[in-house]
């Protein structure tokens, strides 16, 4: 059987950390065999599960590579790799593409190679490494055989979030709405998405609330997209940007001649709609005498244009939304009750993104990623200090104000690296007063990270671990408590 990637002989001297059975460790080693998937060590006779090695590649770029311990014989040991990013990969790629090219053999069977051969005669593989575009041809040829090597190591909760992850690329553009804004994985918002998937199918009028930027017409639009009416229109009216004596006119639409300056018959945004869904933004201010002809109209579905003798049926879902509060305007005399209980059939409750935790940190990921793409920009980053100040902000604009501070980062940043002064987030970086929850909080939070860290000599992946959040997360933390990590193996990096 071919092997699954190109291995080449090396002798890189790098620092590997090893964590497992044996007691945690730091030492030089020497990497004999090196390819995209394995490695073979020279210095890990007394190895622990789990090893990260920290390299210095020949064109002088710096990686850390993580991998297993499969196997030992005296003092060599064999590794197999996992990355974390393609990024790590493609780095890898460009340090062993040069030797495999010159080899006379095929790298993974071994058969010999004639000149100018870009197909293996014996194992089929395309050996076309000078494209450069192979390692993507290659990652997708492969990918099944990789994930076949690690299933084993996963339980069933972990498999569910690999197969979550595939379908929900696979629906992206297939009938069902992929808004860059419209993405979570926190319990809060998984919960909105069952109920999106619950209320679709039925005709049931549906009320969402949520504070401004919250999402409410992509929910609205959600709800549409996987109802029966998907191929139908969808209107969405915002209730408080139409002056009163025309919000009327707009819904139901009017005859010529119904009032000055309708010089021409017009269709209201309900007729428009007859067969879809009618998005009612701003509910809680819709004037007090348009809320009884609204309600006249729930009841029978009659459309009476203004000015004309008789009236048209339409069919149409009716979706509300609102950052009031509904119910207390009720109470106040500010709505009518019996509108209230007629929209309020299904409430759809949207959490501020303050209350999201990690999904802030996707969310700006994912939208700095569409702003490029769709402006045709180069791709930028948040550096770590960027990241901290997202998670750290409260958002008071919700998703809209996220959008807008990313795509600020995006066109302000001068190299890479977007930092926090590029979104206007510089003054946000003020420490919390002494005495105040906000301070109790990250005083608690600082001391549980340098214990961990401590605990496990600064192995970032087991202090993570310990932790329970992702190396990431961690790095993050201690950018922001100013958590120095000790330089290990300096003289080998430098």
């Amino acid at each position: 059987m071919p092997r699954l990637d190109a291995r080449v002989k090396t002798d890189l001297v790098g620092e590997a950390q090893c964590t497992g059975k044996s007691p945690d460790c730091s030492k030089k080693v020497i990497i004999k065999e090196l390819s995209l998937s394995s490695a073979l060590i020279q210095g890990l006779s007394e190895c622990g599960e789990y090893v990260r090695i920290m390299q210095k590649l020949p064109d002088g770029q710096k990686v850390e590579i993580e991998g297993e311990v499969v196997r030992t014989e005296n003092d060599i040991a064999g590794l197999e790799l996992y990355h974390s990013d393609m990024a790590t990969m493609e780095i890898l790629w460009d340090n062993i593409r040069g030797e495999v090219s010159c080899q006379n053999v095929c790298p993974y069977c071994g058969a010999e190679k004639p000149i100018g051969t870009t197909l293996c005669h014996i194992c089929n593989t395309p050996l076309d490494f000078d494209d450069d575009n192979y390692l993507k041809k290659h990652f997708r040829h492969t990918f099944l055989d990789r994930v076949k090597s690690r299933i084993d190591k996963l339980d069933t909760g972990h498999l569910e979030k690999v197969i979550k992850v595939i379908n929900k690329e696979i629906l992206k553009g297939k009938g069902h709405p992929a808004e860059d804004e419209f993405i979570g994985t926190s319990p809060a918002m998984l919960d909105v998405f069952a109920m999106i998937r619950k209320v679709a199918p039925s005709d049931v009028n549906v009320l969402v609330l949520g504070e401004s930027g919250t999402g409410k017409e992509l929910t609205a639009k959600a709800i549409h997209e996987r109802s029966p009416r998907k191929d139908k229109p969808f209107v969405a009216i915002n209730s408080a940007a139409i002056p009163e004596g025309l919000l009327e006119a707009e819904l139901f639409g009017y005859e010529k001649g119904a009032f000055t300056g309708a010089h021409a018959q017009r269709k209201g945004k309900f007729e428009q709609a007859d067969g879809g869904t009618v998005l009612l933004d701003e509910i809680g201010d819709m004037p007090t005498g348009l809320q009884a002809t609204l309600l006249r109209f729930l009841e029978d579905r009659i459309v009476e244009r203004i000015g004309a003798k008789g009236g048209k049926k339409v069919d149409i879902r009716i979706i509300t939304a609102t950052n009031c509060n509904l119910a207390e305007m009720v109470r106040q005399g500010r709505f009518r009750n019996d509108l209230y209980y007629r929209l309020d059939g299904f409430t759809i409750n949207l959490p501020p993104l303050r209350t999201r935790g990690e999904d802030v940190v996707i969310l700006a990921h994912y939208v700095l990623k569409s702003i490029a793409r769709n402006d045709n920009s180069p791709a930028k980053r948040f550096s770590p200090a960027a990241i901290d100040i997202i998670k750290s902000y409260d958002w008071p604009g919700n998703i809209r104000e996220l959008i807008n501070k990313v795509r600020r980062g995006q066109l302000m940043a001068d190299g890479t690296d977007i930092e926090p002064a590029d979104m206007g987030l510089q003054d946000v970086i003020a420490e919390a007063p002494p005495g105040t929850m906000k301070h109790e909080v990250a005083n608690i939070q600082r001391k549980a990270v340098e214990k961990a860290l401590q605990d496990h000599r600064f192995i970032i992946t087991r202090a993570a671990k310990m932790l329970g959040i992702s190396r990431p997360s961690l790095y993050a933390l201690m950018k922001k408590h100013n958590i120095a990590k000790p330089n290990l193996g300096a003289e080998v990096m430098s």
